[in-house]
Order: C-alpha cells, then sequence, then structure tokens
C-alpha cells in the first residue's frame, strides 16, 4: 500500500492531471494514489474481482487513468481489440453506469488462449462465457463480441462498419499485427475520438516502479514510428499511452 500524499489529493479530470503532471513517473504516481485514496470504492472492488485467480493484467493506475479519462470524454461507442477476460470492457460499463451516459461497448477476440511472441495464456476456459459472466457479475449488460482475430475479414469490416469514439488496441503483441491493428483503427476513429494503445511507453522516458511495466517492443514501435507524429498524444500511464484524432 503507497502511502498518502496530501500533495496529490486533488480530483482532477485526465486534461488537469496531464497538465500538472507532465512528467511520465509523476503523472503514474498521481495515478496510483488516486486509485488507492480518491477513487469510487466500485472501481477498486472491480480490481480486486479481476486481480484474484489470474482473471484480468494491468496495473492499479489504470483504473483510476480509465475512471478520469471515461468521466471525462465519456465516450459513445467503444471498442477493445484484445479482451481477454473482460477486465476492461466491463470497467468502461461500470465507469458509464456510474456516470449516468450511454455507452455501446463492443469487442473483438479469439476469446481462446492464442498467445503471441511475448505472451502466453491460461488453457481449459471457456473465454467468452466466463468473460460475460464477468460482466454479469457487475450488474452489467453484454457487451457486444466477435469471436475473432483483428486481422480476419470479418474483424476489419467490423472496425470499419462505424466511425469508433474510444478504441482500446489490445492484442496481439507482435509489431506487424499491432501495426495493422492501429493503421485500421486510427482510420475508423471519430474526429475526436480516443485511442489508447497498450504495452507501448517501452521507448520513452517513463522508469517503471516494481510492481509496474513499460511495454513490448511491438506495440512501442508502432506508438514511437506513427501514433506519435499522426495523432494528438493526450497522456500515458505506465504502458498505456492515449490518444486524440484531431
Amino acid at each position: 500500500m503507497s502511502l498518502y500524499r496530501k500533495s496529490f489529493a486533488e480530483d482532477m479530470s485526465f486534461t488537469e492531471a496531464v497538465r500538472k503532471y507532465p512528467d511520465r513517473n509523476a503523472l503514474y504516481a498521481y495515478m496510483h494514489h488516486y486509485y488507492k485514496y480518491l477513487a469510487p470504492e466500485e472501481l477498486r472492488e472491480h480490481r480486486a474481482y479481476f486481480t484474484s485467480q489470474h482473471r484480468g493484467f494491468g496495473e492499479d493506475a489504470f483504473h483510476a487513468m480509465w475512471w478520469l479519462l471515461l468521466r471525462e470524454y465519456r465516450p459513445h461507442y467503444c471498442l477493445e481489440i484484445g479482451v481477454y477476460r473482460g477486465q476492461v470492457t466491463s470497467l468502461v460499463g461500470l465507469i458509464a453506469k456510474m456516470c449516468g451516459y450511454e455507452c455501446e461497448i463492443h469487442g473483438i477476440s479469439p476469446f481462446s488462449p492464442l498467445g503471441d511472441t511475448v505472451s502466453t495464456y491460461l488453457k481449459n476456459i471457456d473465454y467468452l462465457e466466463d468473460t460475460l459472466a464477468s460482466n454479469r457479475r457487475f450488474g452489467l449488460s453484454d457487451p457486444q463480441f466477435l469471436k475473432a482475430l483483428s486481422t480476419d475479414a470479418v474483424a476489419t469490416e467490423y472496425i470499419r462498419s462505424r466511425a469508433w469514439n474510444l478504441i482500446y488496441i489490445d492484442g496481439n503483441h507482435d509489431y506487424d499485427v499491432v501495426l495493422a491493428d492501429y493503421k485500421l483503427c486510427r482510420d475508423s476513429l471519430a474526429p475526436g475520438g480516443l485511442l489508447v494503445m497498450d504495452d507501448s511507453s517501452l521507448y520513452t522516458d517513463y522508469k517503471p516502479a516494481k510492481f509496474s511495466f513499460a511495454g513490448h517492443p511491438g506495440p512501442s514501435r508502432v506508438m514511437k514510428e506513427l501514433a506519435l507524429s499522426e495523432l494528438h498524444w493526450l497522456g500515458g500511464v505506465s504502458h498505456n499511452n492515449v490518444f486524440m484524432k484531431t
């Protein structure tokens, strides 16, 4: 448990937090502190559920990041690539419910233990049913899921089917796949839409604490080579980076 710091005891929007803490490491410290001491208890209960029995990855600070980000921007059409067991899709739904705005949540995932060059996953789990059960546990409506790889034709058509207000790229970590996901999602964002890239801070000045992680080469390379020059970077919390299409 991190110690309470009065200097961090300020409830801000995501934009205000980035403005006050432009340094990545200071912003992470604020988000981590926010989760521990300022976030609604519902968020900590949600995170505790997904950290138990290896239901989810990520870091505590991400729950604070999503809370501040969604509370500020209130996106209507949201898509996650790489759902795993539904930590983020259910969190987006929970935050929308708590903040009282309509949010249509979609996800594309193989819903299987299929891994990549840097990841392996638990076997003997019905990933789709497990994800839906977790979502219902928090009293949320079922998201709209497509069981497919993001590079499948049916998935690329699905992504192109509308202009999204928020897309979270958290699928296959191999460079070629991340590159394809990024280009397709970039082009499918609505003006002012948000793109969040997971595992993408490896080539930044972020210095992770022992309980944090800077990212993987594939997503970090795409972020450095393309996203930073093509989109407006709003801020980064650990290995998550948030961009806006302007």
